[in-house]
């Protein structure tokens, strides 16, 4: 990377963007305006370290979004390298969403067409992700999205109440708009998501949504996702044609890690230990044990 594009931007250290998501976009922009040529080095993690004064654990997480993203290949002892990106697909991760990823890095048509939105009552699994009572209120974003003009995938998305006005005021409403990036600019940027995909047929309704005949294989993706807080503010699922978007999904360690970073519902957690321990087993602990007799 050339000194001039080191320097035609910074980081701003005031904005609510994690530092790694401003740093994936400022190579992003150096690759895009001919910076970079496919197969170059970017410059070594200590170097990034030292140019905009950030942590080492930031630079590698914006390293391995941009590897995520398609934009760099990591090669282990020799570095970053810049590859050509997939014609299509879509990464399930956290920072960026269907939109970005087909619009942004695959230079693709999306269309988006609201079929519903509106306040509604939660129950079930849209609720519990949430950490909403049953029956409260909540925000309802249902949507088709066309990729260069062939359905792709049906969206619904289940949003906490307080971003009625956020969604409705914004250009999600409109054929180009992105939700991710209107939730990210109002402040609700994802810190953490779960995210699930599983094989299934479509039901005579999503086939009628999609274009496909009742019956056809469609991925259902399902996730909850949640801020630095730890307070989940959107759960949607996703019903997607394979045939039209391939879906590539970024794996990792779990257990422990899953166990830190997923936010858990509190008040459930006390109510599920409650629940667990019977009250006579509190009083059995404060009696002395009988020695057992001796059969005769």
């Amino acid at each position: 990377m050339s000194e001039s594009a080191i320097e035609m931007r910074d980081i701003d250290r005031i904005s609510p963007e994690p530092f790694y998501l401003q740093l994936t976009k400022i190579v992003e922009e150096a690759i895009d305006k001919g910076e970079y040529s496919i197969g170059d080095r970017l410059p070594a993690e200590s170097e990034f370290c030292r140019r905009y004064d950030l942590a080492r654990s930031t630079v590698r997480e914006t390293l391995r979004t941009l590897e995520t993203k398609g934009r760099i290949k990591m090669v282990p002892r020799r570095g970053a390298f810049v590859i050509d990106p997939e014609q299509s697909g879509w990464v399930l991760q956290v920072a960026a969403g269907f939109f970005e990823g087909e619009v942004d890095y695959n230079k693709r048509k999306v269309e988006t067409q609201v079929l519903e939105a509106r306040l509604t009552t939660f129950a079930g699994s849209p609720a519990e992700a949430l950490h909403l009572a049953n029956g409260q209120q909540g925000f309802l974003l249902r949507r088709s999205r066309r990729l260069d003009g062939r359905v792709a995938l049906y969206s619904v998305n289940y949003l906490l109440p307080e971003l009625e006005h956020v969604v409705l005021n914004s250009d999600v409403m409109q054929p180009q708009g992105s939700l991710n990036r209107v939730l990210r600019q109002s402040g609700h940027i994802i810190f953490g998501a779960h995210r699930s995909v599983e094989a299934v047929y479509a039901s005579p309704e999503i086939a009628s949504i999609l274009e496909v005949p009742p019956g056809f294989p469609l991925l259902l993706v399902t996730s909850v996702s949640w801020g630095q807080d730890r307070r989940p503010f959107d759960y949607y699922t996703s019903w997607v044609r394979t045939d039209v978007v391939k879906v590539t999904v970024e794996a990792g360690a779990v257990g422990k890690m899953v166990q830190e970073t997923m936010p858990v519902d509190r008040s459930k957690q006390r109510e599920v230990k409650s629940r667990s321990v019977p009250a006579e087993v509190g009083k059995s602990r404060s009696k002395k044990l009988k020695p057992k007799r001796k059969p005769a």
